[in-house]
């Protein structure tokens, strides 16, 4: 074996990247397995099956031939990859091939290689390389006329360390099918391979699989701790493309693109069972989709990503949308509010359990990077987790500082949300944006809000129970949607890899321009609501662009843009509308108050500016609510002004039922 190595370790190509290696000033030399399986399959088995002595010999012929200490050999692209929950002890002390998304991430430390010692008794200088993870000392001291057992000095500044580093992967959310558990696996990295990962990346790992003995020496069990000892690692940049499509399949999907109905199939193939809901299918076909992120020159990002949030009574099939959405959405997680942390969502800081230091943690919305975060019961998150995910759905990253660490993490993930009333139901005369129980603030970041009501009506309500009655009878005869969601995900798969839809048609975008124009020229006098920010329009071009990718086309049509202003029209009428005065005004959700109800608030203290002028000072609280009522601002009104106004410190109480100005100008 070691005479084949070095042949193989002397061919020309294996030496031009020697040298390329060296002159870069690393000290790994990647091979890829395919060379090696082409040179001689029985090298390239000895590699599978005694890696530690193929390695060993590689890397001191790799020493001999640069002349630098430390040059190692990588080795990457097995021929097959091991699930991580498939690893078994056949496979220990072998080399192997995993793939995951990396969760933790350790901090570097050095570790010592050649450990060197001085005699407190003669000061005899001793090395010890360290060949296991166990720290070694010397038994004896080297010197003949001393031969003393010690004690002796570590001398740092002499000893050679290198890089260290430990990691942990788990299992990609595409592989957890059936609400199975996600597997992890604890892993070593050394040398110029740190850091090549962060938390949330989908990486694939090549190493060696060794084992370890827990607990105290006296107290070791027979049950071993895995470990992989890291060789190469490779974080894949495709996102969610890296599913791999047979030629068969994107000859199918392709052929597909020709069919003019496309757009229609899929939307009917989202959750089939679930009856009616034809604008939100839409808007979760087009999220589902996407559209490529752009990036500025200096460096600004704008995402591509939709956010959605479905607002309801109970048993409008919010979770279930979720849930099919999550399970066919390549990379989708699914989680609930009730039982999710800002962590848990984000990222936190945990102990090593290898090193025992502060490393990263990553939540679920960075495991979900490059795919779908379906999060059910939003409301019902506490405001601190809630706040903890502003972040990641306007610049989709995570900025984290705990236990000393400082980092941002990515989270370019779509967010499905679902949310209950604060009342339990909707109350038509109050408007949404008060129902929900979701900061004004993190509601502003989601692109589409649909309220989800059960409202009785004889003929839908007829054909609802005849579908529900037919699910239960002959669902086989009922769910026959144009695609099956194993077809629809790898429809989705491709369209992501393969078409980034262009906007460049200047009549496209003058129908844009024309809309968001005319929609604000309402707001120019001051007397009618703003209907429309330029939050809005930054979702039309994504909901255009997605809809050309759903066709599979790379140019985005009149009608693409024409369905995206509809379904963003449909939004806005159904969620951001003033009850009070019937129009659309877009701070019914951005701010939480709709103009109307802002001139009211703004009379209400008027008032109480008027009467402090008249009663020393402070306003009765009487007098103010029969007053407001004599302008048509109701008693309920006033008092939520007042209590809100104690809350946020710009109003107090003197004295009972007395109320005054905490700032007056």
């Amino acid at each position: 074996m070691k005479e084949k190595l070095e042949n193989f370790l002397h061919r020309r190509e294996i030496l031009k990247g020697l040298r390329k290696a060296a002159a870069g000033g690393r000290k790994s030399l990647v091979v890829p397995f395919e060379q090696i399986l082409k040179f001689d399959m029985a090298l390239a088995k000895s590699l599978l099956d005694n890696p530690t002595d193929f390695l060993d010999t590689a890397d001191a012929t790799l020493e001999g031939i640069t002349k630098v200490p430390g040059m190692r050999m990588r080795v990457m692209g097995l021929d097959s990859t091991v699930e991580i929950r498939n690893i078994r002890a056949g496979q220990v002390g072998k080399f192997i091939q995993v793939e995951g998304v990396l969760t933790r991430s350790g901090e570097v430390k050095p570790e010592a290689k050649v450990a060197v010692f001085k005699c407190q008794r003669c000061g005899e200088v001793i090395k010890v390389p360290q060949a296991t993870e166990l720290f070694r000392e010397p038994f004896i001291c080297y010197n003949p006329n001393c031969g003393k057992k010690g004690p002796f000095d570590l001398v740092v500044e002499k000893s050679e360390f290198r890089d260290w580093q430990s990691l942990s992967i788990q299992e990609p959310p595409e592989k957890l099918r059936g609400g199975r558990m996600p597997r992890r696996l604890n892993g070593i990295v050394r040398d110029d391979f740190v850091d090549k990962a962060v938390p949330g990346n989908h990486v694939v790992m090549t190493g060696i699989l060794h084992v370890f003995q827990e607990g105290p020496s006296r107290q070791r069990k027979t049950v071993f701790r895995k470990l992989l000892f890291v060789s190469h690692i490779e974080v894949l940049q495709k996102g969610v493309e890296e599913t791999e499509l047979t030629p068969e399949d994107e000859k199918k999907i392709g052929e597909l693109a020709k069919d003019p109905w496309i757009r229609n199939k899929i939307i009917q193939s989202i959750a089939p069972s679930i009856y009616g809901y034809e604008a939100i299918k839409e808007a979760i076909a087009l999220q589902l989709f996407g559209c490529n992120p752009i990036v500025m020159p200096d460096g600004t990002r704008i995402r591509g990503d939709t956010h959605i949030l479905l607002s309801g009574d109970p048993g409008t099939a919010k979770s279930q949308l979720l849930k099919w959405v999550s399970n066919v959405a390549p990379r989708g997680l699914y989680t609930s509010g009730m039982k999710a942390t800002g962590a848990g969502l984000t990222a936190t800081a945990v102990r090593d359990e290898i090193s025992g230091g502060w490393m990263l943690e990553a939540g679920a919305l960075v495991i979900a990077d490059g795919g779908l975060a379906s999060i059910d019961e939003f409301e019902k998150m506490r405001p601190e987790d809630a706040s903890a995910i502003l972040e990641s759905l306007e610049q989709q990253t995570i900025s984290v500082a705990k236990a000393g660490i400082v980092a941002t993490l990515n989270s370019r993930t779509a967010v499905l949300a679902a949310a209950n009333p604060k009342l339990g139901r909707f109350d038509k005369n109050i408007p949404i944006g008060q129902q929900i129980a979701i900061p004004p603030v993190l509601l502003s970041r989601f692109d589409l809000i649909f309220p989800v009501r059960d409202e009785p009506q004889a003929e839908r309500d007829r054909m609802m129970a005849h579908h529900v009655l037919q699910l239960h009878s002959a669902p086989e005869k009922v769910v026959k949607p144009p695609f099956d969601a194993d077809f629809l995900r790898k429809v989705i798969i491709y369209a992501r890899k393969n078409i980034d839809p262009e906007l460049k048609d200047k009549e496209v975008m003058k129908s844009i321009e024309d809309f968001f124009v005319e929609w604000r020229k309402v707001a120019e006098t001051g007397e009618a609501p703003l209907p429309i920010t330029v939050r809005q329009l930054e979702g039309v071009v994504r909901l255009a662009k997605a809809n050309a990718r759903m066709r599979l086309s790379d140019r985005v049509t009149k009608e693409d843009a024409n369905r995206a202003i509809n379904l963003i029209k449909c939004s806005l009428q159904e969620a951001g509308t003033d009850v009070e005065t019937g129009r659309v005004d877009i701070d019914v959700f951005m701010t939480g108050r709709g103009k109307s109800q802002r001139e009211k608030v703004q009379r209400v203290l008027e008032i109480i500016k008027e009467l402090e002028g008249q009663y020393e000072g402070a306003a009765p609280v009487q007098e103010i609510r029969r007053i407001a009522q004599s302008e048509g601002i109701s008693s309920s009104f006033v008092d939520v002004v007042i209590d809100q106004g104690k809350r946020d410190g710009t109003l107090y109480e003197p004295k009972p039922d007395m109320i005054s100005r905490a700032v007056r100008a």
